[in-house]
């Protein structure tokens, strides 16, 4: 795991709150009218596809790695890895996952 703090730069998204996994994300997102909010990005951390796919069969589960992010309220941390969904999350302070976000345009 790789992380990278960068500039702010905003990015539209629409979250999903308290989602157990990637599969609930998408399907929210596909079947609910989740409106797209604008998300400030300050972090991106860089999964290998083992440690992506951990993190989205679990999102809920308490991860060090998020309870020390620590940006503001509307702040988001960017998820990467090769051939996978990017994700956006905001914790606000909890130690899991608490809003998953898909760029507006993947949704």
């Amino acid at each position: 795991m790789i992380t990278t703090h960068i500039a702010p730069r905003i990015q539209k998204v629409r979250f999903a709150r308290k989602a157990e996994n990637l599969s609930w994300v998408q399907r929210e997102l596909r079947d609910l009218d989740v409106p797209a909010e604008f998300a400030r990005v300050v972090e991106v951390k860089e999964l290998t596809s083992c440690e992506y796919d951990a993190f989205a069969k679990q999102l809920l589960r308490d991860r060090d790695w998020l309870y020390n992010f620590h940006g503001m309220y509307t702040d988001a941390l960017e998820i990467r890895s090769a051939n996978r969904p990017t994700l956006y999350i905001r914790t606000e302070g909890y130690r899991y996952a608490r809003y998953v976000g898909l760029a507006a345009d993947e949704g």
